[in-house]
């Protein structure tokens, strides 16, 4: 037998242990990649290639174990190339392979998810380890790379600005993308503290306190609000009704606490914003665009002027079919507008926008199957809640090259059934130095 014939008969066993190997090391892939390009002064195609493999191998054993759920969105990716190779046969530009990666990229949540989503089902509490420790592994990383960025090792989330005094510029370390690392800040933050939450409730402020540090440091607004609405909202979203009623005048307390603080903080909100170093980037941000230059930083501008530029020099049924990377780039310098939904319409047409839609619909349908049978479901609603108005608003996230395969990874695990809970089994418990187990009562004697 050649070796070509091995290959296609490589044990499927084999197959799910090293995309399990390699999505274990995604993240640490990512940070070694930027460490080098920081120490080596040049980018290195290791994240790169380690992505392509892993996507391939995905591709090919979620083709054998879920091949319905990759047939629209491998379609969809097919339609999203016309526009861009037609504008690369017009004019020849060195820009192609580019859109191959953000095609690659677009599309990767959609076929990660749908092998984790096999896997979780045979996996079963198995899984559920797997991503707990893949998830604090990869939190941990980046507070290490945090801590190595405030004692002066990696690089600074910003670039200094001419017209703006800046005291500090903020720290992303050794990852490549400030705004990424944010949402995936996010994303990992969503599932330790609901796992805390569930099964170790004395580390939940600590993971709160180092994931607000991280945010904090790094200067991105959707990392500081995204995190303080998951600190918030994560523990409410997992109470019962008897705790909701046990909880009630602790919460209101809290309520009146964080109303109090909130007052507070915007009485001090210029003083603060003076302290941190932001007022003055803020400051000219408003004068440039008013309100929507600090929200969207100038975004809308981007969206407009890209938009029009496109209409005026390509026909109307090559924007259908997108122009690609490539196209705008050869118009303007700043090409990306990093709004994901419009970006992907500007690039790739209809597709792109199809894309964008079917990877929110999936999820978002995909939580709601499995309402009543995971404990896991309204937390993870409200990260991809989170992920979609980032998305929307702020980009870098379905574009990512560093969220997709972490993402895919937590919401799969809704396909774990819930585990029997305390309150309705059996337990044992200690009287006078015996065990005695503790019987509940029938429910309908009840």
């Amino acid at each position: 037998m050649n070796w070509q014939n091995r290959l296609l008969f490589v044990s499927p066993q084999l197959l799910d242990r090293l995309i399990l190997v390699m999505a274990a090391l995604f993240v640490l892939v990512d940070w070694l990649n930027g460490l080098l390009r920081h120490s080596l002064g040049s980018l290195l195609p290791l994240s790169a290639a380690f992505k392509a493999l892993l996507l391939a191998l995905l591709l090919w054993r979620g083709w054998q174990l879920c091949r319905r759920e990759l047939r629209l969105p491998l379609l969809l990716l097919v339609l999203m190339l016309p526009g861009p190779l037609y504008i690369k046969w017009l004019t020849g530009h060195p820009y192609l392979l580019s859109d191959l990666q953000l095609i690659a990229k677009a599309g990767a949540m959609l076929l990660a998810l749908a092998y984790f989503a096999a896997r979780a089902k045979t996996l079963q509490q198995d899984y559920l380890r797997y991503v707990d420790a893949v998830v604090l592994a990869a939190f941990m990383l980046l507070l290490l790379n945090t801590v190595l960025g405030v004692v002066g090792y990696g690089g600074t989330a910003y670039q200094p600005m001419e017209q703006v005094s800046q005291k500090f510029l903020g720290i992303k370390g050794y990852f490549v993308s400030t705004n990424e690392l944010s949402a995936l800040l996010l994303v990992l933050s969503g599932w330790l503290l609901c796992r805390s939450w569930q099964r170790r409730r004395w580390a939940y402020p600590l993971i709160a306190l180092a994931a607000f540090f991280i945010a904090a440091l790094m200067l991105t607004k959707t990392g500081l609000f995204g995190i303080l609405l998951l600190v918030l909202l994560t523990p409410l979203l997992l109470m019962d009704k008897r705790q909701w009623q046990q909880a009630k005048p602790y919460l209101l307390a809290a309520g009146l606490v964080l109303v109090v603080l909130t007052a507070l903080l915007l009485y001090h909100l210029t003083a603060l914003l003076q302290w941190v170093g932001l007022y003055d980037k803020l400051q000219f941000a408003y004068q440039q665009r008013g309100l929507s230059g600090i929200l969207l930083s100038s975004r809308d501008f981007y969206l407009q002027r890209n938009f029009a530029l496109v209409a005026e020099h390509y026909p109307h049924w090559l924007q259908v079919l997108g122009v690609g990377q490539g196209g705008v780039r050869l118009l303007l310098k700043k090409y990306f507008i990093e709004l994901d939904f419009f970006d992907l319409l500007l690039f790739y047409g209809v597709a792109g926008a199809l894309l964008f839609c079917l990877s929110f619909l999936r999820l978002f349908s995909l939580l709601w199957s499995r309402m009543a049978k995971s404990e896991l479901v309204l937390p993870l609603a409200l990260l991809n809640l989170l992920l979609l108005a980032v998305a929307l608003l702020a980009g870098h996230v379905l574009t990512s090259g560093m969220l997709w395969l972490p993402w895919a990874l937590i919401n799969a695990a809704v396909l774990v059934n819930r585990t029997p809970s305390v309150l309705t089994t059996a337990m044992p418990q200690t009287i006078g130095g015996a065990s005695t187990p503790v019987v509940q009562p029938d429910r309908e004697a009840r």
